[in-house]
């Protein structure tokens, strides 16, 4: 059913879509501003303030107890049974839950600042980093319930637009803050950038609010002409909201979890490998202020298909289409291994021209970038792992078994933090480790989870499909790639412009190769606002588009 004027529901791919170049633009606004952040603060200052988002987002996870997630689900299957009054009761309910715990949490970051820079990060120049972020647990929280609402709803664009404001608001925040406090010195530089997330936060609870305002009436209206039978108290939504949230939760933490444990092991390790402290800190920024970033930007497409699958998933289950439900799941996957597997070899091929011109003020010379490359190309091996894990986490969070990701996910987290500490205290591989450990952890939570996914729902991919044809595809590229590389570099002697035009070059090759051996379906192209039916005619006459069954 419709749900008014501006409000009509977007099909699953389509929503995805508008949450992937919405995260796509804030993860590209993201890493921009590291290049002159780095220039205005350096390594150091980067790295001190990433010590400290791995507790902010640890402790943001906690207050929101994965009830965003839980939102979605509920309000999706009240609102195919017509339950408009049920789906109004469960925003509400979570909404008041959501405000509690993040203003609990915000007082928690700000009482424990001091214990936490002195005795956690033993960096006692992380004290007013804390500080500055306290305030956004509270305002994230609450700007959560509204996205739960509206993704309840399968209308993903006021999340799409809300992390857009947020992140132009932070980013501007940063880096103004960082030049003019960086003559103060570093430590309050880093209290500056951290304070970005407060008002990025305030900005995206805003435009939210403003959104909710303006569609309340008719969503009331809605409320008091379909009731839907339901018969929800205020205990039992609560309960149910929790025996949801609680998992999702636990899943949710254990990815900040893992940052959390790099930014308390790297360093230490690192410094009793022999490297003096600055170092180590420079080299956890690298790591986490630098690499993550560029590795995070290819997996927001799949970020969005696991939050678009949730809603989806469960109306489809909860209305009796089972057979709906395992379509979606394997359109998912394919669509995971579509888009992730070129960024990840792409990314792979050109790691060290990548970061030379992205950081230039840190990778100057030939062996920092070569050193930075390396760094790249072994966290980079592990996207596909991260994608496959966030897609089958929206598979089994919209089949209601939200506690298996959590169980993945905190066996890959052992394996992680084991293999980190080992390999981050040996010489050789120093912060490298820190980075081959959370391939391997990402290696072995994506394979329970996708294993648990399958066996659960019972749903089957094309193996032709899925494997066989992007992997060509993706072969071809990365020959292309850094062949035009090579060549660009060779006659202009201009690293920037063959990097940008090698990966340029890379992305239609792949496309090209991709729809010649007859990996593009129709609904693919769906995805893509307004350019996609005119492609989709093109491939059509050409021969060259598949239909799903």
């Amino acid at each position: 059913m419709a749900l008014g004027v501006g409000m009509k529901r977007e099909s699953f791919l389509k929503g995805a879509m508008v949450l992937a170049v919405a995260g796509v633009l804030t993860r590209i606004l993201g890493a921009v501003y590291r290049i002159p952040l780095v220039g205005l603060v350096g390594a150091e200052g980067v790295g001190l303030s990433n010590l400290v988002y791995p507790l902010y987002t640890m402790l943001l996870a906690i207050s929101t107890m994965g009830i965003p997630i839980a939102i979605s689900k509920l309000i999706a299957e009240r609102i195919a049974k017509d339950n408009y009054r049920g789906a109004q009761r469960v925003f509400s309910y979570s909404l008041q839950v959501l405000l509690a715990s993040g203003l609990v949490f915000s007082a928690l970051l700000f009482l424990g600042a001091r214990v936490f820079a002195r005795d956690l990060f033993r960096e006692p120049r992380a004290y007013m980093s804390i500080i500055a972020i306290s305030p956004a647990i509270l305002l994230v929280a609450v700007m959560s319930s509204f996205r739960g609402f509206f993704q309840g709803l399968q209308k993903m664009i006021p999340t799409a637009i809300s992390q857009i404001v947020e992140q132009v608001v932070r980013v501007g925040t940063m880096l103004t803050l960082a030049y003019l406090l960086m003559p103060r010195g570093v430590e309050f530089a880093a209290a500056g950038i951290t304070f970005g997330a407060v008002s990025g936060g305030l900005a995206g609870l805003c435009y939210l609010t403003w959104l909710y305002l303006r569609f309340r009436p008719e969503f009331m209206d809605r409320v008091r002409r379909y009731d839907g039978g339901g018969r929800d108290t205020e205990g039992s939504v609560i309960w149910e909201i929790l025996r949801l949230s609680i998992p999702v939760s636990m899943a949710g933490l254990v990815l900040p979890l893992m940052q959390f444990f790099d930014s308390a092991i790297v360093v230490p390790r690192l410094q009793a490998s022999g490297v003096p402290t600055e170092q180590a800190t420079a080299l956890f920024g690298r790591l986490a202020g630098m690499a993550f970033p560029i590795v995070n930007l290819p997996t927001m497409v799949t970020y969005a298909l696991g939050i678009a699958l949730v809603p989806a998933i469960s109306a489809a289950m909860v209305s009796g289409r089972r057979g709906a439900a395992q379509r979606l799941a394997g359109k998912g996957l394919r669509v995971t291994m579509l888009f992730i597997l070129p960024a990840m070899v792409g990314i792979y091929v050109l790691a060290t021209p990548i970061m030379a011109l992205l950081y230039p003020s840190e990778f100057s010379t030939a062996e920092a970038a070569r050193q930075g490359g390396t760094l790249l190309a072994t966290l980079v091996s592990g996207t596909l792992f991260l994608a496959a894990q966030q897609t089958s986490s929206g598979v089994l969070q919209g089949i209601g078994r939200t506690d298996v990701p959590v169980k993945s996910l905190l066996v890959g987290a052992a394996f992680k933090v084991a293999i980190t500490w080992y390999l981050t205290g040996i010489p050789q591989y120093g912060v490298n480790g820190a980075a081959l450990g959370s391939v391997i952890g990402f290696l072995v939570a994506s394979s329970l989870n996708v294993s648990s996914a399958a066996s659960l729902l019972g749903f089957t991919v094309h193996l032709g499909d899925l494997f066989v044809k992007p992997v060509l595809a993706v072969a071809v590229m990365a020959l292309g790639a850094r062949a035009s590389f090579t060549w660009i570099l060779g006659a202009l002697h201009r690293q920037s412009i063959a990097t940008v035009a090698a990966i340029g070059i890379g992305a239609v090759v792949y496309g090209v190769t991709l729809a010649l051996i007859g990996g593009v379906y129709a609904s693919d192209l769906e995805m893509v606002p307004r350019l996609g039916p005119r492609l989709a005619a093109t491939l059509e006459k050409w021969g060259l588009l598949k239909h799903d069954d």
